[in-house]
């Protein structure tokens, strides 16, 4: 006997950026480097006013011994992720065709005693004593587990107020590292220390004396301490670091703001004339190319150093070396580098026939220039090396160009720390990190919100990756001069660090700044008006520019119109080149429901939003900097109509893994359709620390296509890959995880990259997946028992691939079978949802009924309810179901009758009752 179906009783009003720009890489203006060097001494000289500032305090020493911004070698760590056997073999050929060896030599602390010649580089990581300077122990975070005593660098902490941590103050600490080392052997050389990452402000002292202050956490530093060490065989070296201030960038960020000496420490002896140290933190090498047919000109700046009272004639030879290590192409140049005179600038051009380019993941091609500078006796003062690619890319007509082929950018945004090690990640891991992008498809890496490790760009230029890296100026500005001082030396550091990377394309000026009203909690100094924004952020663009002319220069902004209209007055005139939108369209707002409709819902938004910034910007093109949404493995739902998410959602504690994937797939399939996104980012790669406690996760931001772990994948990671690398075929089962599932009916989804798959449930077929999209296939409406086993196999090339779950438990949690419906009312829109029997409409206001949606809820039996409505002027349309919209909205068309139907075994089992109210009939 067959049951009464639920009525539905309806009123029969029924309804229901920049422009494109071709890019070479081009020579590096010699004036710049003077204009450089000017700011270093303007710089130098500012900055012995006040501790706490980017100073180069020197107590009296004489100027050379400020703060010196540069480098001449990579870290060991760096060196660590080379493959030995390779770089072996491509010595062995570089050595072979010189005149005199000339290799860096790295060394560890027992090397000492070993004669000095030439530069000496020693790793001093080993043996630091650390103290918190603070009595309690409240607050701190150790997230490798070494506290107050003996630590091995990299290391890392944190420190949150236990009761006041939404204040920065609060929350800043000034932590000790002390170390004696013994330099008996180069203790009549001049000696710097280098330090490749301190957070976020180190004052160094040598036995006490203070040597100078460094300000910024991201960027390697370096301080010449000749003046210090005289006639010593051993010194004490202390680096007092605090973590946080309101004095410099950055403030108030979104993500750990990690403290401690977490990259390597160096000391580095040299003769009186060598390769600057003094630039920055660079090598003293600036490496440009320019690409001719199968020709590449190459243009290397040489930095050349003279601590000597007299002027010195010096023989500069650049040597390029393919990446066998056969030279190519060399120059040789007799130079006078004058007297006590630092970073003197020396270029030479060369020319590389049938150049080899560096061509992103399909061929990532590396050339090295190896600079040896000789005395007037032909002995060897010093030497660097220094790896680079010869490379073109542009932007133009809404689309990404490497060497003049069209290239898809893929891209993810990412954090440099890792559960378990803060910021002190080391170099291995950073290589399983890479490798796991690479599994993706990754192609693209915004380095967010800072610069991070040179063995991250490194791993960049090896692996092909296009890099986006930005300094760490986020959300604020303010009116206290150290504050812009540390936006614009840290810009300085950024590209002049980054310079000779082939991976890098884009330099980001800043993230977010708009200069929110609440950011006057800060401060005073932080109560900017419009013309003060506008016209220090047009200052920074044009550094940027004028630090480097061969670079894309970049912004990200915040998705607000008024934000925007801001941003666009100092990004014009060509300040700006291409400028993204952060956009959390489906997280960060509301959706009625996780179907078509609500697929509907975020595409039409964020078309809308691209649009208006297009022209907010008189741009042809967006980038679209940040896109993605939360996920905790453990938080499962079923992603259907009756599935609906609010704008509050995004900072409440459950961040379903299943919704993330929804929203992905949504934004995805709108950048594939419109042609004018040349680059994007998912945010994130990998979940990071934060300060939020959201999603179920105390202090996770869980928006990674990968767990904090580093290890964990979440369901998108499939997605990505299935579109993003076609070599590795596979076939993956959603919704894994999602062990206990509340209906028998449920629509199953597979990610792949084959060309076809299909579905098995307990040994069963159910036949070949609907495409959804590209790499996603589903089923719907699959039948499961109460335990089920569900297997999908693909089939590409005639191989086949599959994936299998075990364990899934099935069970109609809400026993009645019901019917939730919408209508679209004249005037209204949607109204919200009804069931069982409800009025969804209008009465007595003579407002027309335009559309319907129907859906079935808890299901018990296969088959399902369809619908069709009859429109004005149009008649009859086509039937739907699964709550798809049957009729029209904003043609202002009535629907003046409904049909509804029950299919398969629901129709075996209920009837269905429903009546409507018509104008003028009731």
């Amino acid at each position: 006997m067959k049951k009464k179906f639920v009525a539905i009783c309806i009123s029969l009003a029924i309804t229901l950026t920049g422009p494109g720009m071709s890019m070479v890489t081009m020579t590096y203006a010699d004036e710049i480097t003077k204009e450089n060097q000017q700011d270093q001494e303007i710089s130098n000289d500012q900055n012995n006013t006040k501790d706490g500032e980017n100073s180069n305090t020197n107590d009296g020493k004489e100027t050379e011994n400020d703060l010196i911004q540069g480098n001449d070698s990579d870290s060991p760590q760096e060196k660590a992720e080379e493959n030995i056997t390779e770089e072996e073999s491509k010595e062995d050929n570089m050595e072979a065709q010189q005149e005199e060896p000339s290799e860096e030599t790295d060394s560890e602390e027992t090397d000492s005693e070993e004669a000095v010649t030439q530069r000496k580089v020693l790793n001093i990581n080993d043996g630091w004593n650390f103290s918190t300077n603070d009595t309690s122990t409240a607050g701190w975070n150790f997230p490798s587990g070494a506290g107050n005593g003996v630590v091995n660098l990299p290391h890392s902490w944190e420190y949150v107020h236990p009761r006041q941590s939404y204040i920065p103050q609060m929350n800043s600490k000034t932590v000790t590292y002390e170390k004696t080392v013994n330099i008996s052997e180069i203790k009549n050389k001049n000696l710097f220390i280098k330090f490749y990452g301190a957070a976020r402000n180190t004052e160094v002292f040598i036995d006490g004396e203070k040597v100078g202050t460094h300000v910024g956490g991201y960027s390697a530093f370096v301080f010449d301490i000749t003046n210090y060490v005289q006639g010593k065989d051993e010194i004490t070296i202390k680096a007092n670091v605090t973590n946080i201030d309101t004095v410099s960038i950055p403030i108030n960020v979104d993500y750990t703001q990690w403290g401690g000496i977490y990259r390597d420490v160096e000391l580095i002896s040299t003769d009186d004339q060598y390769i600057s140290l003094e630039d920055y933190g660079n090598k003293g090498i600036y490496i440009d190319s320019n690409v001719n047919g199968t020709t590449a000109d190459v243009n290397v700046k040489n930095e050349i150093s003279n601590k000597s009272n007299d002027d010195k004639e010096l023989k500069i030879v650049t040597d390029i070396y393919d990446a066998d290590g056969n030279k190519v192409t060399g120059t040789e140049q007799k130079v006078t580098a004058k007297a006590n005179k630092n970073v003197q600038p020396y270029s030479t051009k060369c020319q590389i026939d049938n150049v080899h380019l560096w061509n992103g993941t399909k061929d990532p091609y590396l050339y090295t220039a190896n600079v040896t500078v000789y005395n007037e006796n032909d002995e060897v003062l010093d030497t660097v090396s220094d790896n680079f690619g010869v490379r073109t890319y542009e932007i133009k007509n809404g689309k990404f160009y490497l060497n003049g082929q069209e290239y898809e950018i893929h891209g993810v945004g990412m954090h440099q720390d890792r559960e378990g090690y803060g910021n002190a990640v080391p170099d291995d891991l950073k290589v399983q990190d890479m490798n796991l992008m690479q599994e993706m498809g990754v192609n693209a890496i915004r380095t967010s919100h800072y610069p991070h490790s040179q063995s991250t760009y490194n791993l960049a230029d090896e692996r092909g990756m296009l890099v986006y890296c930005e300094i760490p100026y986020y959300l604020l500005l303010s009116n206290a001069e150290s504050y812009k001082t540390s936006i614009k030396e840290e810009l300085k550091e950024m590209i002049r660090q980054g310079y000779n990377h082939p991976s890098i394309m884009m330099w980001g000026i800043e993230n977010e700044v708009y200069q929110p009203a609440s950011a006057a909690a800060f401060g005073k100094d932080f109560q900017i008006n419009e013309n003060t924004l506008v016209s220090f952020n047009s200052s920074v663009a044009k550094l940027a520019q004028k630090e480097d002319t061969t670079r894309y220069i970049v912004q990200a902004q915040i998705d607000s119109s008024n934000a925007n209209k801001v941003c666009a007055k100092w990004s014009k005139n060509g300040n700006v080149d291409y400028t993204g939108v952060n956009l959390y369209v489906g997280f960060k707002s509301s959706v009625s429901s996780a179907d078509d409709e609500g697929r509907k819902e975020i595409t039409d938004t964020l078309n809308r939003k691209l649009n208006e910034y297009k022209q907010t910007y008189n741009a042809s093109s967006m980038m679209i900097t940040e896109y993605g949404a939360g996920a905790n493995i453990n938080q499962h739902a079923t992603m259907d109509e009756n599935f609906s998410w609010s704008s509050d959602d995004a900072s409440k504690d459950k961040h379903y893994e299943e919704y993330q994937a929804f929203v992905l797939e949504t934004y995805y399939s709108l950048i594939q359709k419109r042609k004018d996104i040349p680059v994007s980012f998912v945010w994130n790669m990998f979940d990071f620390s934060c300060y939020r406690n959201e999603g179920g996760i105390p202090r996770r931001n869980t928006k990674g296509l990968v767990c904090y772990d580093h290890t964990t994948k979440k369901d998108a990671f499939y997605f990505y890959k299935a579109n993003w690398n076609q070599q590795d075929k596979f076939v993956y089962l959603t919704s894994k995880r999602y062990t206990e599932r509340d209906t028998k009916y449920q629509q199953i989804k597979v990610y792949s990259n084959c060309e076809g798959v299909e579905l098995f449930v307990n040994g069963q077929s159910v036949g070949k997946g609907r495409k959804q999209q590209s790499g996603v296939f589903v089923w719907d409406d699959v039948k499961l028992d109460d335990m089920n086993t569900i297997k999908a196999v693909g089939t590409s090339d005639g191989q086949t691939y599959s994936d299998e779950v075990s364990g899934i438990k099935a069970e109609n949690k809400n026993s009645a079978t019901s019917i939730k419906y919408q209508t679209h009312i004249q005037s209204i829109g949607w109204q919200e949802a009804k069931k069982d029997g409800q009025t969804s409409g209008t009465i007595g206001k003579g407002l027309r009924m335009e559309a319907l949606k129907v859906k079935l809820q808890n299901k018990k039996y296969g088959g399902n309810i369809e619908y069709r409505t009859h429109i004005a002027q149009k008649g009859w349309q086509d039937w739907k179901k699964n709550g798809q919209t049957a009729g029209t909205t904003g043609e202002k068309l009535a629907m003046e009758a409904v049909r509804l139907k029950l299919t398969g075994e629901l129709a075996e089992h209920y009837d269905i009752y429903y009546r409507v109210h018509s104008q003028s009939y009731g």
